[in-house]
């Protein structure tokens, strides 16, 4: 008899809980109450996730981007519960290019000029991709991508690279340059892809273990 009310009083815990979340869910509109009731929680299966129609191709992403704001999911296992909301959908430009970073603060401006007119000349004459120019010079993150950006909206790029009228202005797989003396900041940009608006969706992920 014990066992069957434990058992009881745990499955009542687990439609409480339940109904608990499906409530706040309902109350949350935008990302930034999203973000306000993960901060309130304090949980780290709460999350606020971006799903894009180019970089997630799971049948889950591809679900929750096919729907609009407001739309739910719920998936369970027997360990938890998951609850997912769409707050926010945009289809907004994106822009993917390759770079090669130097730091003008890590390296004479000398050094660096000689640099680029090697790069350019190996890049040029074909003895080196672009791809292994940077893994081989750059001095920033994704110089293990191949100094790829991956598709990105303006504001996710180096402000120094931010310019749209300058990434519009260029062809496609052209070499340039762009400085900035003021931050010191110096690169080898090539332009990889043209623009392209793609669809992604913010959405609240909400976990309960049972």
């Amino acid at each position: 008899m014990k066992h069957i009310i434990f058992a009881l009083s745990i499955l009542a815990s687990s439609v409480s809980i339940a109904q608990n979340v499906e409530k706040d869910l309902n109350t949350i509109e935008t990302a930034d109450q999203a973000e306000a009731y993960i901060q309130d929680k304090q949980k780290k299966t709460h999350k606020l996730i971006t799903f894009n129609a180019v970089k997630h191709n799971t049948s889950l992403a591809k679900e929750l981007i096919s729907t609009g704001v407001g739309a739910t999911k719920v998936s369970e296992n027997e360990f938890s519960k998951t609850y997912y909301k769409v707050v926010e959908k945009s289809n907004e430009p994106h822009y993917r290019l390759s770079y090669i970073f130097f730091d003008g603060n890590e390296m004479p401006s000398k050094e660096i000029d000689k640099l680029r007119k090697l790069i350019f000349k190996q890049h040029e004459t074909q003895l080196e991709s672009f791809s292994n120019l940077a893994r081989k010079y750059s001095m920033a993150k994704n110089k293990f991508q191949g100094g790829d950006t991956n598709w990105v909206k303006l504001e996710d790029l180096p402000n120094v690279l931010a310019n749209v009228d300058e990434l519009l202005s260029h062809s496609l797989d052209e070499v340039y340059t762009v400085s900035n003396l003021d931050t010191n900041e110096f690169y080898i940009v090539k332009k990889t892809f043209p623009a392209q608006e793609i669809e992604e969706v913010k959405v609240i992920r909400v976990e309960e273990r049972k």
